[in-house]
This record gives structure tokens, C-alpha cells and sequence, in this order.
């Protein structure tokens, strides 16, 4: 009711979100780019938003909130922030634009929007996407749907 007439903030939107779990539309990662792990930035760790980011393109279109753990705990990526981009959060959003520049596709910019949301003191990389006019490629070769609530590389016949 509060979104309907406005006055639903971002932040409660996301907590919206995440009370509802994953789903075909909703995916959770805690890290863009950080291996918990390793300890270490990993390209492969990226990959997995942006693989999301593809299959949301090419399906339904979806929301993916980074810094938000799969049993729905707000973690942020202020550590992420702090410690690959110097605390500054515009650096952090540069890379990511960066990313989906090259490994998905200026063309398909207006098919999403991101942005850092401040949920319960931490930030939060909330990327929602719609679905995209045209088929979209990971890397120009890898063609990636959503499937309930996965994400699936499709080759050949499929």
C-alpha cells in the first residue's frame, strides 16, 4: 500500500525484496567482486553477478542485490568498497558499469539500472533489469536465461 502511494523508501523496497527470497526474478550475491574464500578480488566472483545480470536480459528481467547473503542477511559491499576502491563508493559503481561494459554490452544500458541503497546501515548494489529487445551474450559467446530461482548456460539446440 505505502509503494502504491509513494511514500515506500528504497531501502524498505529492498527489504521487500529480500523478505521474499530468491526467486526466477530475484537473486542475491554477497560480493561483486570480492572471494570470500581466498580473501582476494576474483574475476570469476564477478562473473557470477554478471552472468545473472545476462540471464535476467534474457528472460523475464529480474532484481539482483549484491551484498545481501543467501539466507537474507544484509552484509553490504562496504568492505568491498573500502578496501578495493579506496572507500569511495563512485569508484565502486565506475567498476561495475565498467564490468557490464565489457562483458555484456553498452547496447543493453537501458535495459537496467543499479545503484547503492543504504539498507539497515549498510550498502547494498541493487541492479534491476528488464527484459532486453534483443538476445544478450556474456563475452559475445555465452548465452544465459533464469530458471527458477537459477541461473543456465544454454548451448547447442537448447
Amino acid at each position: 500500500m505505502l509503494e502504491v502511494v509513494g511514500e515506500l523508501s528504497e531501502a524498505d523496497r529492498i527489504r521487500s525484496i529480500i523478505r521474499d527470497d530468491e526467486s526466477k526474478t530475484v537473486e542475491f550475491k554477497e560480493t561483486f567482486s570480492h572471494c570470500l574464500h581466498q580473501d582476494k578480488r576474483e574475476k570469476k566472483v564477478e562473473r557470477s553477478s554478471l552472468k545473472t545480470v545476462v540471464a535476467f536480459l534474457n528472460s523475464d528481467g529480474g532484481t539482483l542485490l549484491i551484498g545481501v547473503t543467501d539466507d537474507n542477511r544484509v552484509v553490504g559491499v562496504d568492505l568491498e568498497i573500502e578496501k578495493y576502491f579506496n572507500g569511495v563508493p563512485d569508484k565502486f559503481l565506475l567498476h561495475f558499469k565498467n564490468s557490464i561494459r565489457s562483458k555484456i554490452g553498452e547496447q543493453f544500458y537501458p535495459f537496467f539500472s543499479y545503484d547503492l541503497v543504504e539498507v539497515d546501515g549498510k550498502q547494498v548494489l541493487a541492479v534491476h533489469c528488464q527484459s532486453a529487445d534483443a538476445p544478450c551474450f556474456m563475452d559475445k559467446k555465452e548465452f544465459f536465461v533464469r530458471t527458477n530461482p537459477a541461473t543456465d548456460l544454454l548451448e547447442g539446440e537448447k
